[in-house]
């Protein structure tokens, strides 16, 4: 088959999407090497690609070529597939011969569209809802984002395919306690810690996390919270020293790419707080980090999260202090996910989008 992707995704960013999109693709091409892959990008010049993939540039200005344009280069390059990584298709009329593919990974706009601004809802919705309507097949990452495309768009389930999405092959190494320590002690992480690892957005819900860390009153376990600096982050350094916590809570935001599944393996236990998710990436991280975890009882949560995770209700304090006391107190060593994360097996998840792209699903 020859195979194209949207790969805006793949060559320009560094977290979600990005991941996901060099994950898929890499293992499509390491797995199946008989098919002709194309990954379709204006300006290809961040990560490193396959050799037995083409890059395909714009053929005239580049203009609206990713939303519109790029079709007559599908169809220049007799793609059997075209599969848009990231929650959108290109408008315009297909050739026939291409089957549309479209991932789509979440549609948190429509249950919380106060953390949007208007223009960009729109546009989200705008694109969501084309893609659904193109699409001969939609991969939806977890059945809650299945059930929400049926919910707010009506979409139809015998075209939708769950397929789970994993993490990055760092994670999925293994590291020595020596490489370990060395990582705590360079970073100052000398003593136990809960982790959270998430960029700081009102959705992410720092802000209750921090608080109920608070209301422990106990001065031996620390908590780490690692990501980008966003909207929240000002206020959430606030909200720190006015519970006078500021020697109990990191902050980190320089974390690279293989620090992280150190940051993770150093730690006690993980925590994900967050208000929505499409799916939960920290959540695997962790899982392969063998991490004891407490998370928000939300629908994608309980899907994906293996069994043991302790469920706590973040518009309940109590309910969330109860949690970390137990991470804290009860769990005091890894935890062996290792039939878990065979959900979540990169070869496993290449041969179902493949099965996708065949018609054999």
């Amino acid at each position: 088959m020859k195979i194209g992707f949207d790969a805006k995704r793949y060559f320009h960013n560094n977290t979600g999407l990005g991941n996901y999109s060099r994950v898929l693709v890499n293992e499509l091409c390491k797995h199946f090497p008989e098919h002709d892959y194309f990954l379709f990008d204006k300006r290809p010049n961040l990560y490193a690609h396959p050799e037995n993939v083409q890059i395909i540039r714009p053929s005239g200005t580049g203009f609206l070529w990713r939303e519109s344009g790029i079709i007559k280069d599908i169809a220049a390059n007799d793609l059997e597939v075209f599969h848009g990584l990231s929650n959108e298709l290109p408008f315009g009329k297909f050739p026939s011969s291409t089957k549309k593919i479209v991932t789509i990974h979440d549609v948190i706009f429509k249950p919380f569209p106060e953390h949007y601004k208007w223009m960009d809802r729109t546009i989200y919705d705008i694109k969501t809802k084309h893609a659904i309507e193109t699409a001969d097949t939609i991969i939806a990452t977890s059945k809650a984002t299945s059930d929400d495309l049926i919910k707010y768009y009506k979409a139809d389930k015998k075209r939708i395919e769950v397929v789970y999405q994993s993490c990055g092959k760092l994670h999925q190494l293994r590291y020595s306690n020596e490489a370990i320590e060395t990582f705590r002690k360079e970073k100052g992480l000398n003593e136990p810690y809960l982790l959270y690892v998430s960029s700081f957005q009102f959705r992410k819900n720092h802000s209750a996390l921090i608080k109920a860390f608070a209301d422990l009153k106990q001065n031996k376990t620390k908590l780490v919270l690692a990501g980008r600096k966003g909207e929240t982050y000002d206020a959430c350094v606030a909200l720190i020293k006015s519970l006078g916590i500021e020697k109990l809570v990191n902050l980190v935001d320089d974390i690279s790419a293989e620090e992280l599944p150190l940051l993770y393996r150093g730690a006690q236990a993980f925590v994900y707080p967050s208000l929505v998710e499409g799916f939960g990436i920290p959540l695997i991280e962790a899982a392969f980090a063998g991490l004891p975890m407490a998370v928000n009882n939300i629908a994608v949560f309980k899907e994906i999260a293996p069994d043991g995770t302790l469920y706590f209700d973040v518009n309940n304090q109590a309910s969330m202090v109860n949690s970390l006391k137990d991470l804290i107190h009860n769990f005091t060593g890894n935890v062996n996910y290792e039939e878990h994360l065979k959900l979540f097996d990169t070869h496993k998840i290449s041969q179902n989008i493949i099965q996708i792209y065949a018609g054999n699903n």
